[in-house]
């Protein structure tokens, strides 16, 4: 059995252009309800070639929209890179069930550090630093917080 190496951004992305949750992608490929979620949280991680048959069956894709082998997406240079969604990060920390002082707290930032972020409409520039404190609260991927 093959190993596929998936991109998370590029699930979720085609994910919401299939108009599904996670939840009901998950139970489409016969997996437990959280399975699609974390999958998004990744950079990088590998599925086994069955589910990633039944993931490209239920979005109509093929594997080489979903993986990011051969080609991976170039490195970020750009300054936009490093412009933090606010939406995602009120979602997960809604998710994880913590405030924003209690976040703050968590990724050691200074205190309303996360309500200024999660405010503003058009996300904010963040440190590379500042996204992985907040990555690591999370335990997801950096890349799960910048805007796209």
């Amino acid at each position: 059995m093959q190993l596929y190496l998936l991109d998370g951004a590029r699930l979720r992305k085609l994910r919401e252009e299939a108009g599904l949750s996670p939840e009901e992608l998950s139970e489409a490929v016969g997996q437990r309800k959280n399975w699609v979620r974390e999958l998004e949280q990744q950079s990088r991680v590998h599925v086994l070639e069955l589910f990633m048959h039944r993931l490209v069956g239920v979005l109509g894709v093929s594997i080489s929209d979903m993986t990011a082998y051969p080609d991976p997406p170039a490195t970020p240079t750009v300054p936009e890179a490093q412009v933090l969604d606010g939406i995602r990060l009120r979602e997960l920390r809604e998710e994880a069930g913590m405030s924003p002082d209690e976040l703050d707290e968590a990724a050691e930032l200074e205190p309303g550090s996360v309500s200024r972020a999660e405010d503003a409409d058009e996300g904010i520039y963040a440190s590379v630093e500042i996204i992985w404190k907040l990555a690591r609260a999370f335990d997801v991927s950096p890349t799960v917080l910048l805007k796209r």
